[in-house]
């Protein structure tokens, strides 16, 4: 994917009808997060994304597919510093990010409100320090997310009926907050693309 196509989501998606959140939830917790959605490539566009799976005793969203990142502490000077603080206590990976910008916000089912930060990262030969919260490090090709035959599950939350993608990946599933991001990005990435 041309990087131009991907720092064109992130115009893109402040043109809809909600362009500050992607999630009609109201976070009940006052206290914010950031992740990551790191895509790795080369110069001529990004080729895979960056997933981390929750080890089977981690505290939260045990075994779990989700970008890597957390919540916000008060040493952070922004959400784009929480993301990079997060990628590197969680992956190791502190070199060679180049921040793109934010996506609209989310609201994960912990109830606290998230905002994704896309960094370009261009490792020749990308390698992980991973978390012992985590089970591994994934990289996964980007352009059969696209096609990827998503499926949708309702859930019904504070009152308000979501529709939330679902992908069954050979790791495991993609679902919650983490897929309901990834796809809005991916559609809107699509979006571009046919542009």
């Amino acid at each position: 994917m041309a990087w131009g196509a991907i720092e064109a989501t992130l115009r893109g998606a402040y043109r809809g009808p909600s362009p500050f959140k992607i999630s009609q939830r109201i976070p009940e917790d006052s206290r914010r997060a950031a992740v990551a959605l790191v895509l790795h490539g080369d110069a001529e566009g990004a080729r895979r994304i960056v997933l981390v799976q929750r080890g089977r005793t981690a505290p939260h969203h045990p075994g779990e597919l989700a970008l890597p990142g957390g919540m916000v502490e008060p040493g952070d000077r922004d959400l784009p510093h929480t993301a990079r603080r997060e990628l590197r206590e969680e992956l190791g990976i502190s070199e060679g990010l180049w921040e793109l910008g934010c996506f609209p916000d989310g609201v994960a089912k912990a109830r606290t409100r998230f905002t994704p930060v896309l960094f370009r990262w261009e490792a020749t030969h990308p390698s992980f320090t991973v978390d012992a919260e985590l089970e591994r490090a994934l990289m996964i090709p980007l352009r059969p997310l696209l096609d990827a035959p998503w499926t949708v599950e309702r859930l019904t939350r504070q009152e308000i009926t979501l529709e939330v993608p679902r992908l069954e990946l050979a790791e495991a599933p993609l679902w919650g907050a983490t897929a309901f991001v990834l796809k809005a990005w991916l559609d809107c990435l699509g979006i571009c693309l046919r542009a």
